[in-house]
């Protein structure tokens, strides 16, 4: 009994001095991809370094080189006794995605980048309304415009600002460029729209370390109304029967102005001379001769 009652109370010693050592910390590891920027950012400490996103300046101090970064940890007591609490991370890893994001922005399912309707939709000056689909790439080119990115965008990665900020954008400046131009204009000048879309968008998210290196129509204009389409189809049908008969109408003239030339040319070469000499190879050698008395009758050339 005494032996039992021993071993009852070296077991309690053991179990309770197990429990008066603080958990092991065990070390917390992250791996950097090369198409990755990280930044380590302060969770404890003085205000300027826990307000890192406040500015670029101290964003780029917190980006780190390495390719495995280990988090620091810190042990917080949450109970009376000092190995009761937890090990808690003194600073946050923040990292950016720098590979390029695609998008196409589109109504058909199955085709664009999402299943819900992404076209660009505006309208002309005649207020008739059409879409249009768009293709657009975008990546974060070097370390400095990962800097930019975060200051500008926090904890968000570019494929959200593909989907918001910048198809936004987007639509915002198409549909200004759209509504001064006649449908008519808008299907002439549809380069001429596109360049001036993307001088504003390339200039406005560079400033914010994205670089947009694709950013174009995709397929046709598709209206709001299908009989102006079918107008379309049939102007554009009369005007190509239009252009086949003028073309042919060139081709007859141009064959008749051809015949009538050579003509002009052939009727100027014969002169004087070239008819000499043709009655002169046409001659048999034989003298004139008469037929007759005093009326006599000249037997010409054969």
């Amino acid at each position: 009994m005494k032996k039992l009652l021993i071993t009852l109370v070296l077991i309690a010693m053991t179990l309770t001095f197990t429990g008066c050592v603080r958990p092991y910390d065990t070390p917390e590891f992250v791996t950097i991809e090369p198409s990755q920027t990280a930044f380590l950012i302060p969770l404890v400490g003085d205000t300027e370094q826990q307000a890192s996103f406040e500015s670029e300046e101290l964003l780029a101090n917190a980006k780190v080189a390495m390719k495995e970064v280990q988090i620091p940890h810190r042990w917080v007591q949450t109970g009376r006794w000092d190995w009761v609490g937890e090990w808690r991370p003194t600073a946050k890893l923040v990292i950016v995605e720098r590979k390029p994001e695609t998008r196409e922005w589109c109504s058909t399912d199955g085709v664009g980048t999402s299943a819900q309707n992404q076209a660009i939709y505006a309208e002309s000056a005649e207020s008739i309304g059409f879409s249009v689909g768009m293709n657009c790439s975008a990546q974060i080119d070097s370390e400095k415009d990962a800097v930019r990115f975060l200051y500008s965008y926090n904890n968000k990665t570019l494929a959200d600002i593909m989907d918001s900020e910048i198809r936004a954008r987007v639509e915002s400046n198409f549909v200004e460029q759209c509504a001064k131009r006649t449908l008519n204009e808008i299907l002439v000048e549809k380069e001429e729209i596109m360049a001036a879309v993307r001088a504003d968008v390339e200039a406005y998210f560079s400033a914010k370390g994205i670089t947009i290196t694709v950013l174009g129509m995709k397929d046709g204009l598709e209206y709001d109304d299908p009989q102006i389409q079918t107008s379309i189809n049939e102007k554009f049908s009369s005007e190509q029967k239009l252009v086949t008969q003028e073309n042919e109408n060139k081709r007859i003239l141009s064959e008749a102005q051809a015949i009538a030339e050579a003509n002009r040319i052939l009727s100027e070469s014969i002169t004087d001379d070239v008819l000499r000499q043709q009655y002169i190879e046409k001659w048999n050698g034989v003298l004139p001769q008469y037929v007759g008395g005093e009326a006599s009758v000249m037997v010409g050339l054969e």
